[in-house]
C-alpha cells in the first residue's frame, strides 16, 4: 500500500468513526425520547433495536479505531530536523 492510499485509508476510518459516533448518539437521544413518550409495548422492541444497534456500532467503531492505529504504525513519522 502507497502511503498515499494509507492516508487515504486513515481518512476514511476517521469518516466511520465520526458516523458511528453520531448513530451512537443519535440512538442514545432516541432512547430516551421513545421511553418518555410511552411505555407501550413497542417501545420494548424499538429499545431493544436501538440497543443493539449502539453495541453493533461501538463494534465498528473499535474495529475502525484498531484498524486505523495498526495503519498509522507503518506510516513513516517525519523526524522535523
Amino acid at each position: 500500500m502507497t502511503e498515499i492510499q494509507e492516508h487515504r485509508t486513515i481518512g476514511l476510518c476517521q469518516k466511520i468513526l465520526r458516523i458511528s459516533t453520531g448513530v451512537i448518539l443519535a440512538a442514545f437521544v432516541l432512547i430516551i425520547v421513545v421511553t418518555t413518550i410511552s411505555t407501550d409495548g413497542w417501545v420494548l422492541w424499538v429499545g431493544k433495536a436501538l440497543y443493539y444497534i449502539i453495541v453493533l456500532q461501538a463494534l465498528v467503531s473499535l474495529g475502525a479505531w484498531y484498524y486505523r492505529t495498526q495503519l498509522e504504525k507503518t506510516i513513516p513519522q517525519a523526524d522535523g530536523d
